[in-house]
């Protein structure tokens, strides 16, 4: 099932569109899909007089579909008035459905509290998740955010109701049974993602030097280690169980030699316009560089040390933007 909740307030006017058009534009520039249902009494510019769908309706239609090249609408006749849980599965595949409205359901609902229409919260405290509220110092025990805390916002929703509802399928390497399985992930759209890792080698000065001035018995260990880490990434597939093989868009590799401190340090970047991160690709190409520069100097130090590999930052996904913080 869909994870929804409801934005409602004590009467019209209170902001509860802006409030959740906001948070909609948030939410879908982190990656997520988004749902939206209003509880409209009015009638809608859709089933407007002299439109096609209600001259289809006056001709007798029970159904009525609306297609586009890029958008579709659903016009049906109900015997009620129809749930949240009664529309989400025609809402296609979504992360979230935020319904504006329906204070009468059985639902989470954050509540708009506005200064001028009246400081009392109405929804029933089993159902109230969060205030959004221009009132300083509102005394509710649940989460409170100001009109201008949308990324806050934000940040709780998608921890309360996306995270927290996720299928084990979906966000684990294991299936329903405990097994191991590879994620799968052919609903998701074709996103830009880019990883950044980074790891170093420890060696000796004089080794560094060597690398440094190219006189490295077996060859130039830079150029050889580059070609390693394209290599790493586009073989982290057939290493890694459970990774896709992945069409990568690009690799860059840069390396810093720090002769004093006698190490070098390896930095992969890894980008691809696809349905998954690639994440294990940036730090499989950090790890064979590494292994590489190893085998290239191992003759002249057998003491060397590969550590302090890490991912430093990732774009793209569901996740958003991951940037390490040192």
């Amino acid at each position: 099932m869909v994870p929804m909740f409801s934005i409602v307030a004590r009467s019209s006017g209170t902001g509860k569109t802006t409030v959740m058009e906001k948070l909609i534009l948030e939410l879908t520039q982190r990656g997520w899909k988004v749902g939206a249902v209003k509880n409209a009494s009015r009638e809608m510019h859709l089933d407007h007089p002299g439109k096609d769908s209600w001259r289809f309706e006056q001709a007798g239609a029970q159904a009525i579909a609306i297609i586009t090249e890029d958008k579709a609408a659903l016009i049906c006749h109900t015997a009620q008035r129809w749930s949240p849980q009664d529309v989400a599965p025609l809402l296609g595949a979504v992360d979230l459905l935020i319904i504006e409205g329906y204070k009468e359901a059985k639902i989470p609902k954050v509540e708009v509290v506005r200064k001028e229409k009246g400081e009392e919260v109405v929804t029933a405290r089993e159902d109230l998740v969060a205030v959004v509220t221009d009132v300083a110092d509102l005394n509710v025990a649940v989460p409170v955010f100001s009109l201008e805390e949308t990324a806050k916002l934000a940040d709780f929703v998608e921890e309360k109701f996306i995270r927290s509802k996720a299928s084990l399928e979906e966000f684990s390497h294991f299936d329903s049974q405990g097994r191991a399985h590879m994620v799968d992930v052919t609903a998701k759209a074709l996103t830009l993602r880019e990883a950044v890792a980074q790891g170093e080698i420890s060696m000796a000065q004089e080794t560094v030097a060597l690398v440094k001035a190219g006189k490295m018995a077996k060859g130039d260990v830079l150029a050889v280690a580059q070609v390693a880490a394209v290599m790493g990434v586009k073989e982290t597939s057939r290493l890694i169980p459970m990774c896709h093989p992945l069409l990568i868009g690009g690799v860059s590799t840069a390396f810093s030699l720090d002769e004093a401190a006698g190490k070098i340090e390896v930095t992969v970047k890894v980008k691809i316009k696809g349905q998954t991160g690639v994440e294990m690709e940036a730090l499989s190409g950090v790890n064979t560089a590494l292994l590489t520069i190893y085998d290239m100097c191992k003759a002249v130090d057998k003491n060397m040390v590969m550590g302090k590999i890490r991912l430093l930052e990732k774009r793209g996904g569901r996740s958003g933007h991951y940037l390490r913080k040192e």
